[in-house]
């Protein structure tokens, strides 16, 4: 009798957890775009499905870091492949926001129904980011003083918005430096004198810097406080 009572603890626990949390948020997200599909009968935001499959991938490498850890310290270059794997991957989930785009209230009576939809896998899409973020900077620390590791952090937020500039625009993906480097790596250095590839870079780098920031800040302050 104690084991399904133990199996449900377990479950509420996990849950609770941040990841667990993070899951619901992608459920709901998954619920509304199949909603949206029994309204329309299109299959118009199923991409949405993908980009936040996307956007837990550099959670999963960050996850996978830190239970790394748990068995002792990485070496310092299979420390750097797990951050470049993370960060290659990281632009896709604040890249959900850009699907903002898609809203057009034009001849569309359910606008409130698509909006919600859009921003909910915007809200998810970034969270999931920040959470994998607040990750990675408390391994760093683990290698690095703490002004170099902001440093790195912040470095590793300018990257990310110049890659949802090169996903949002040049409409390049994270594998692609897999599969077509050359031509990826070509158009990446030719974009660095583009007006709009430096606003688009600046404006999303400081908007997820500042967010993280902001929320470092409320960690601190609610430890303090106890």
């Amino acid at each position: 009798m104690k084991q399904p009572h133990n199996k449900m603890l377990k479950a509420i626990r996990y849950v609770s957890t941040p990841v667990g949390v993070l899951a619901q948020l992608t459920v709901f997200c998954l619920l509304l775009i199949i909603m949206s599909y029994l309204r329309s009968s299109n299959f118009t935001y199923f991409f949405l499905a993908w980009n936040l499959f996307l956007a837990w991938v550099p959670l999963f490498f960050a996850l996978l870091w830190r239970h790394r850890m748990t068995f002792g310290l990485l070496k310092k270059w299979k420390a750097c492949i797990m951050f470049c794997l993370w960060l290659l991957f990281f632009p896709n989930a604040p890249y959900l926001i850009t699907d903002l785009v898609h809203l057009n209230n034009r001849f569309n009576p359910a606008i409130w129904a698509d909006t919600l939809l859009l921003f909910s896998c915007a809200f998810t899409g970034l969270i999931v980011g920040i959470y994998s973020l607040h990750i990675i900077h408390q391994l760093i620390n683990r290698y690095l003083t703490i002004t170099r590791s902001w440093i790195l952090i912040s470095v590793s937020l300018i990257l990310s918005g110049y890659g949802i500039y090169l996903g949002r625009v040049q409409r390049w993906n994270s594998w692609d430096l897999f599969t077509r480097p050359l031509a990826l790596l070509v158009d990446t250095f030719g974009q660095l004198t583009n007006v709009q590839a430096l606003k688009m870079t600046l404006g999303f780098s400081a908007l997820l810097f500042i967010i993280y920031f902001m929320l470092q800040t409320l960690i601190r302050h609610e430890r303090f406080k106890r």
